[in-house]
């Protein structure tokens, strides 16, 4: 009987480092392509609402890069190999304004700098891939609401 604790012990940890293993090496490897397809085993609702969208059209693109979802998040197989950790992927909603007019200008080029420059505004504050209401430009909110929740009727941005 005493000698069933250790052994016991021993059992458990010898099965936890092999539940770790692969969370952990899904961190340090260089991160893989996988494809939409693996983001809507756990993302299908997601995927519905870009399916229709101008986003949507990035499934068809050729290279991986900006192929589907990872052409806005990134390579996706180390999040999908580490059971879903999110800090394995590009997140809009936890990044700076710098790093989101970064990441879509990486494909729109500097529309963002042509029509809002100032700090505040990011591509988000008009955009959204997921929850848009305005499908032609993926706006947030309907137009003139949108510009409104910013801009006095007339009068310029808020202050």
């Amino acid at each position: 009987m005493g000698d069933a604790k250790p052994s016991l012990v021993f059992l458990l940890l010898i099965c936890a480092v092999l539940f770790l293993l692969p969370l952990l090496a899904a961190q340090t490897q260089a991160p893989q392509y996988v494809g939409s397809e693996a983001c809507l085993a756990c993302h299908e609702d997601v995927a519905v609402k870009i399916a229709d969208s101008a986003h949507g059209k990035l499934a068809q693109a050729t290279e991986p890069w900006r192929r589907g979802c990872e052409g806005c998040h990134g390579p996706g197989g180390n999040h999908v190999n580490s059971g879903g950790d999110k800090s394995l992927l590009f997140s809009f909603r936890d990044a700076s304004g710098a790093a989101i007019r970064r990441h879509c200008g990486a494909c729109h080029g500097g529309e963002s700098d042509q029509l809002h420059s100032h700090r505040t505004a990011t591509c988000l504050s008009c955009h959204s891939a997921h929850h848009y209401r305005e499908k032609q430009a993926l706006l947030v909110e309907n137009t003139p609401l949108l510009c409104t929740n910013c801009h006095d009727r007339g009068t310029g941005p808020r202050r």
